[in-house]
């Protein structure tokens, strides 16, 4: 099996260095993967699915597509070409040409629960986690997702229902769907929300990316419930560095933002000594600014 079809134009050739995945014209490696029966199996249950797109308009980064014989190291499957990733498999077992866990994005952790979907729970928090499902657990999961409500992997989720920031992604979910409301939307447009920092799905991730469209200055905003602590601060510094050192961010300046409900005068004054502006944020929605 040296190469096959699938639905929406997809392509998948093996080369010797792994699959090469062809979709709307762009192309990328899938490093060490084997089209065996069972990998073929995999790519038709999660485009029966409503997966079937292999390559996102921001993924794999440019720089990771073909001809760069260097590519990735997984699958990844998603519902449209704008939306955030649905499922990736980034293990595989190459004597068997097989496949193995899956991490799906942790967006859709109340679908996963309320069908029973059994799942380990990797990351922060239980709104922006990964969910890792068993590989004997994932051809189920995908022909699960044909009916999950994938607009929970855009920016504006579905809304809280009652009073308070219960959670980060609560505050989250505040400012993006009342971006116009906010001091930076004079400036910035919303790019995306937990942008990966470090790439691959075990990434630190930016809770809000925005851009300066006529500038190309970037904008960070991390988010935190209750009082940020100076580690708080640390975090954006760090994002700011790491991302200062990547290809795609090499044009534009880098601005630092925390927003958390509380922000005690030790922080402030951190914040300021890093070049790291603060606000405060009330329920629902109103920011100010300490720092």
């Amino acid at each position: 099996m040296n190469h096959q079809a699938y639905s929406n134009g997809i392509q998948i050739e093996q080369l010797e260095g792994g699959l090469l995945i062809q979709q709307g014209g762009e192309a990328y490696i899938a490093r060490s993967w084997r089209l065996t029966p069972s990998v073929d199996h995999l790519i038709r249950t999660a485009a029966a699915g409503g997966l079937d797109w292999m390559i996102r308009s921001d993924h794999p980064l440019r720089k990771a597509r073909w001809p760069n014989a260097r590519g990735v190291v997984y699958l990844a499957f998603s519902a449209s070409p704008d939306l955030q990733w649905s499922v990736a498999i980034d293990t595989f077992r190459p004597a068997r040409g097989d496949f193995g866990h899956a991490v799906f994005n942790g967006k859709y952790h109340a679908q996963f629960v309320t069908r029973g979907i059994p799942f380990v729970f990797e990351g922060r928090n239980k709104t922006s986690g990964h969910l890792v499902v068993a590989r004997d657990f994932v051809i189920p999961t995908l022909v699960e997702l044909a009916d999950f409500d994938h607009s929970v992997l855009t920016l504006n989720r579905t809304p809280h229902q009652g009073d308070g920031f219960t959670t980060e992604y609560v505050i989250q979910h505040s400012i993006l769907a009342n971006w116009e409301q906010t001091p930076w939307a004079g400036r910035y447009d919303l790019v995306q929300d937990e942008f990966p920092v470090d790439g691959g799905l075990s990434s630190r991730r930016i809770d809000i990316l925005g851009r300066d469209q006529l500038t190309g200055d970037w904008l960070i905003i991390e988010l935190k419930r209750a009082e940020a602590r100076p580690e708080a601060v640390e975090q954006v510094a760090d994002y700011l560095l790491a991302l200062g050192k990547r290809d795609d961010f090499v044009y534009g300046k880098l601005e630092g933002v925390l927003v958390a409900e509380r922000i005690p005068t030790s922080v402030r004054s951190l914040a300021k000594a890093e070049g790291i502006t603060a606000y405060e944020i009330g329920w629902p929605m109103q920011l100010t600014r300490v720092a």
